[in-house]
């Protein structure tokens, strides 16, 4: 198989099962984090658990919308695909720092998406968010209802979408997957890998891991 995979925000908690996942799968996995949120350390336990295919992930400390060292990534490794998932993500944080919110991730996504149409690169798959129907008249949602953020980070997943949605339609030779989904929480079975944000907790629940040692 060895198809290369890039992962964005691969040393997160979604990004690093992902990862695993891709590795044991048979894929050569490219993770880029410019780690504001996360640890190198994910890394060094997703290889540690991909045991022999360990050795098919390339890790790269890099900030998206640093164009030039995004383009060696794309020079350096065919990458075949993409999972984006880096972005921040904190809520309350968006509402205090907005400008911050939409330059990490709407521009961080855009130089993406240049850099994979320059390369050849068309298909991709978006992290996007739950947080786009904002507070939904019923539960639980379906993905036709309404999108209707009410914070700035909600805000910057559905204009990502429809980026995506006229880059697709202007070339039908992009296969675009958006995902829309709630926070997950948890950890991997072994417990090696799971949710270790930096600075104040968002979300007590993802703290559950650290809780079993």
């Amino acid at each position: 198989m060895a198809n290369n995979i890039l992962v964005t925000g691969g040393a997160g908690f979604i990004g690093s099962h992902t990862v695993l996942e891709l590795l044991v799968g048979g894929y050569n996995a490219v993770v880029v984090d410019n780690l504001n949120n996360s640890s190198d350390v994910a890394i060094t336990r997703v290889k540690d658990l991909a045991g022999r295919y360990g050795n098919n992930l390339y890790f790269h400390q890099l900030d998206l919308r640093d164009k030039p060292a995004l383009q060696n990534v794309f020079t350096e490794r065919k990458i075949d695909a993409v999972i984006h998932f880096a972005g921040l993500k904190a809520v309350g944080e968006s509402m205090k720092k907005p400008l911050m919110y939409y330059s990490n991730n709407i521009v961080g996504a855009i130089t993406l998406l240049e850099v994979m149409e320059a390369y050849g690169c068309k298909n991709l798959v978006f992290s996007s968010s739950a947080a786009v129907y904002g507070w939904p008249k019923e539960v639980p949602c379906r993905e036709e209802f309404p999108v209707s953020a009410i914070n700035p980070y909600g805000r910057t997943k559905p204009i990502i979408e429809e980026i995506c949605r006229d880059i697709q339609h202007a070339d039908p030779e992009w296969k675009i997957i958006l995902l829309r989904y709630f926070n997950p929480v948890g950890a991997h079975q072994s417990g090696y890998i799971g949710e270790h944000p930096r600075g104040t907790p968002n979300n007590m629940l993802k703290h559950w891991p650290a809780m079993q040692h």
